[in-house]
Order: structure tokens, then C-alpha cells, then sequence
């Protein structure tokens, strides 16, 4: 007896290939047959006449390690069908903590969670796998997490934010580090090169981190030191370490942003090609979206950030370095790509602040926010740095739609959320939160499929599932084939769409009806079960 038969629905299987009408039969975890007219009982049965039977989407650059310790329902990431996620994403991962740079770390992800004192003081993590044993799987999860540790919590947890080399030994540690996380299961490396104290990294230390990184066949995952006037030069340095180290290499959330910019996705793409037609293992990932989501630090300059959040609040208390830091944000640098140039106050909007004060601000541009101060915008910009603490979660509306399609059509294209689990209630509705929380996947195929047809409904699955699932090598997943975990996404391809805009964010999507993970409903007709069958997976 099976645990669960899907019948009747078009099975889309991941591979690329044509849909077509079948049963699929579940027992414990896993497809153990599919055939048409499945001659078999069952506990339970799904009717998916009409609808499409895929296997559940891999985000393959989530950021839900850093919400699903508050709701660990994963909310607005099941209910678009994501069975697997990717995270610890951009150089930032929970762990390892070392007790003497306790201080630095926290003042590292302050850029990219907001944690409040009591959750601070607890945080101690040994490893990035120790917090996702403790922290996230303990507690039960509702889709599957491939983590990675970060290169930025690595960096400050052995040295802090000083800008310098590492020394023989600070290196050494890192490299122990890393080779721990990697030993426990851990799927590779991620950077984030565009923050402290990623942005005064060399290349020698990230092919000296990669090679052991290779040694494991990990991934590493890179959100690259420009993607804006240098984009074309960093997609040159990451390929070179990639090279190097012959590591396996992701581009993540590829983008040309910023209008004077607009169009360089054909050069970003050839340079792609003629590396893959090389030998190199180099791929990407993008979301389908013009904007993106990050912190309003990215607009200080980057001497005034050196040593951390934190720290840059306080100094700005300082006339004289808040004066220099305004000043810089008013000019064009040689060294540092300054997203102010060429750009709109209205393009700039606060997403998410900690402090109740300011709040009011949450969903408003820059010149709004400017406005209801009474003083220009790059003071308040300042203004709320050092209410703030230097953290702060913003949208910039900064790419072009033409370079966002060029980019998904490519045939080694994978489509990712860069997105975190969040809810219309309690603590993880707060903020005017980027839509990719909740309507990547529906928009892909709703918006991009259905509507503009730029893709094939077989394609874009493709690179929502098999595709993420082979780069990250993880096993038995990403496609519908006996003997492969049971991880389902079932939508109507005539209604699924998103329904989250900036202007309103925390909205569900429409047309997915179910979703199944390691064969467990967890979403039924649209619903969220409670069910939380998600395991921490290991390479």
C-alpha cells in the first residue's frame, strides 16, 4: 500500500523534457512508482486533473536561517512551492562563533538580520552546522536546507575587520575552519565581496579558501565585489579563482545594476560562455525581479565602514566624519562604485528598521523619508545609520527588465528567491518587505511563462529544480523519478501568479494547491498543514 497517490495530473519531471498525464505513487519518503492508471491503495489519494505535478523548486540562494528560528513555518517560501533552500548565502552564516570576535560578528550580521540583545547574548554558535542542527532542524522545518558557511563570518570570527592580509597563522585558522564545516556535511563557501570585510579580500585568500573547497566538491558561491560599473571585471576576478582553486563556481543573483549600466548583460554572459567553453565550472543564478533587496549601508563609502556597522554609526556621531562621509556620497570615486550616481531618491526605499521610532519610515523612497525630517537626503540617510546602528534592510530599484530576462533566458540560468520565510503575522509581517519573499516562483511561472513567454513552463522548471540540484550535487532531488525523494510542487499552470507588490507585500500567492516534502503534505488546497518534515541535508 502506498503512503499517498497523485493521480491524473501532468507530470512535469525537472529534466526538460514534455509533459505528460500519470499516477505517481509515494510510500515513506520517496516516488516509488509512476504509471499510468496506478493500480494500487492508498492512505491517501490527490486528484491533480489539470494541474501540473513538478517537483518542488530548489532556491538555491535562500536567506531563511535567519527567520525560521522566529517562525519556523517557512511560510512565504512553502507556499510558493520551494521544497529545498540554499542558505547561509553572500558571506554571512550564523557560525562559527569564536568567543574573542563575538563583538565583530555581531556587528557583521547586524547588516543582514536585525537581533535583538537576549538573542545576541545567546548567540554561540561553534559551527554554521552546529546552528542548523540546534537552531533550525531541532525544531522542525518545513522544507529541506542545503547550508553553506560564510567567508565573511569566517574572516571576522579569526581576524576581525582589519584591513590587511591575514597572516600565515590567521589564514591557517581560517582554512581549519572551513575544512570543519565542510567535514560536517556542509555544501561549500559563500562570499560577499561588496561588504567589510569581504570588499578588501584578495583573490590569493579566496583561492587559497576554494582549493579546500574543491578538495571537498563544494560550491562556492559568490556575490561578487561590483555588480554594477565593475560587474564585467568581477565576473573576470571570480572566474579566475574559480580557475585557480578549480572549484566549482556560482555567480549569485547576476545582475547589471544601476541605468549607467543597463544593457551589459550580452558582454556578462560571453565572458560566462567563454569561461564554461574553457573548463571552467562557472554558472549563475538571478531572481525575477528589477530591484533588489539590501542594506542602506551599501550607500556609505567604503573607508567609513571598515570596521563594521556598529562601529560606522557611532563614528558618524562625529562631525567631521559624518561631513566626509556626506561629501563622498556627493561624488564619483575610481575606487568605489557609488550606486548614488545617476540615481533616483524615489529608487531608494526603506524596507525594514528595528527601532519603533522609525518604523513610520518602512515602504517610503528617500525623498519621503528626507522630506518628513526636514533635511536633505543624504543626512537622512546619516540619521537613520546611527538610530539605527548601521542596521537597516532597503530596496533599490535598480535594474532593467531587458537585462533581467537576457539573463533568465540563458540556458545555464538557475532561478533563485534571494528571499527569507516570513508571514502576515506576528514578528516576520513587520516591514515592507521585498515581493521575492513570496512570489518568485509564482511569478516565473505565471508572469514570465504564461504572460511573456519567454520561457517554456518544461524549462523554467528545469532551472528551478534539476538544475540547482546538480550544482549543488544534491542527491535525489530536483526531479520526479522513482526511487527520488518525494519533495512535490502541484499548481494550476492557467492561475498561478503572484500577488505580492512592493506596495504590499505580504501577500500569498495564487494556483499552488499542494506541496509535499520528503512525501508529507504541507501544504493542502493552499493551506499550510503544520506538517515540518524538512531535513538539514548534508554534501
Amino acid at each position: 500500500m502506498f503512503d499517498l497517490v497523485i493521480r491524473n495530473g501532468i507530470i512535469i519531471d525537472g529534466t526538460g523534457t514534455k509533459g505528460y498525464v500519470s499516477d505517481l505513487g509515494i510510500k515513506d519518503n520517496k516516488i516509488v512508482q509512476i504509471a499510468l492508471d496506478l493500480q494500487a491503495d492508498a492512505k491517501e489519494t490527490i486528484d491533480a486533473r489539470g494541474h501540473i505535478i513538478s517537483p518542488g523548486f530548489i532556491d538555491i540562494h535562500g536567506n531563511s536561517d535567519w527567520t525560521l528560528f522566529i517562525n519556523n513555518k517557512g511560510e512565504s517560501k512553502i507556499r510558493q512551492g520551494v521544497t529545498t533552500e540554499v542558505q547561509g548565502n553572500c558571506g554571512f552564516s550564523a557560525g562559527p562563533v569564536i568567543a574573542a570576535r563575538k563583538n565583530d560578528l555581531m556587528s557583521y550580521l547586524s547588516n543582514t538580520v536585525l537581533l535583538d540583545e537576549k538573542t545576541k547574548e545567546n548567540w554561540n554558535w561553534e559551527s554554521q552546522a552546529d546552528f542548523m542542527k540546534c537552531a533550525i532542524e531541532k525544531q522542525g522545518i518545513p522544507f529541506n536546507i542545503a547550508p553553506l558557511v560564510g567567508h565573511g563570518t569566517l574572516k571576522v570570527s579569526v581576524m576581525g575587520f582589519e584591513k590587511r592580509e591575514p597572516t600565515r597563522e590567521e589564514l591557517d585558522e581560517m582554512l581549519r575552519l572551513l575544512r570543519q564545516e565542510l567535514e560536517s556535511g556542509i555544501f561549500g563557501l559563500s562570499s560577499g565581496l561588496e561588504y567589510a570585510p569581504g570588499l578588501y579580500t584578495s583573490k590569493a585568500e579566496l583561492i587559497e579558501l576554494c582549493k579546500v573547497v574543491s578538495e571537498f566538491d563544494g560550491v562556492y558561491s559568490t556575490h561578487m565585489r561590483n555588480e554594477g560599473r565593475d560587474v564585467l571585471e568581477s565576473i573576470s576576478e571570480s572566474i579566475s579563482v574559480a580557475r585557480q582553486s578549480q572549484v566549482s563556481l556560482l555567480i549569485t543573483h547576476l545582475k547589471a545594476a544601476y541605468r549607467p549600466n543597463w544593457g551589459k548583460s550580452k558582454e556578462a554572459l560571453q565572458i560566462i560562455d567563454e569561461a564554461r567553453n574553457s573548463g571552467v565550472l562557472v554558472d549563475f543564478d538571478i531572481y525575477p525581479y528589477a530591484a533588489f533587496g539590501s542594506g542602506l549601508i551599501d550607500l556609505i563609502p567604503p573607508w567609513a565602514k571598515e570596521q563594521g556597522a556598529v562601529k560606522m554609526a557611532q563614528q558618524l556621531k562625529d562631525a567631521d566624519f559624518r561631513n566626509r562621509v556626506v561629501q563622498d556620497m556627493k561624488s564619483e570615486h575610481s575606487d568605489w562604485d557609488n550606486p548614488l550616481i545617476g540615481s533616483s531618491w524615489k529608487d531608494m526605499r526603506i524596507a525594514l528598521l528595528k527601532s519603533e521610532k522609525n518604523q513610520k519610515y518602512e515602504g517610503r523612497n528617500l525623498a519621503q523619508v528626507a522630506e518628513d525630517m526636514g533635511v536633505t537626503p543624504y543626512e537622512a540617510i546619516v540619521n537613520l545609520l546611527i538610530e539605527e546602528e548601521g542596521g537597516i534592510k532597503a530596496i533599490y530599484f535598480a535594474m532593467s527588465e531587458a537585462d533581467v530576462e537576457a539573463f533568465m533566458q540563458h540556458e545555464r540560468a538557475m532561478l533563485s528567491s534571494d528571499g527569507r520565510a516570513v508571514a502576515p503575522y506576528g514578528e516576520l509581517g513587520r516591514g515592507a518587505v521585498h515581493p521575492r519573499y513570496y512570489g518568485t516562483y509564482p511569478k516565473i511561472l505565471g508572469h514570465y511563462v504564461r504572460e511573456k513567454q519567454i520561457l517554456s513552463l518544461e524549462e523554467a522548471i528545469r532551472k528551478c529544480t534539476s538544475l540547482p540540484a546538480q550544482k549543488m550535487q544534491i542527491q535525489k532531488r530536483g526531479q520526479l523519478k522513482e526511487g527520488y525523494y518525494a519533495d512535490i510542487c502541484i499548481f494550476n499552470k492557467d492561475t498561478i501568479i503572484d500577488t505580492a507588490t512592493f506596495e504590499d507585500s505580504h501577500q500569498y500567492p495564487q494556483g499552488i494547491d499542494y506541496v509535499i516534502v520528503n512525501g508529507e503534505v504541507v501544504v493542502e488546497n493552499g493551506k499550510h498543514t503544520g506538517s515540518l518534515p524538512g531535513k538539514v541535508l548534508k554534501r
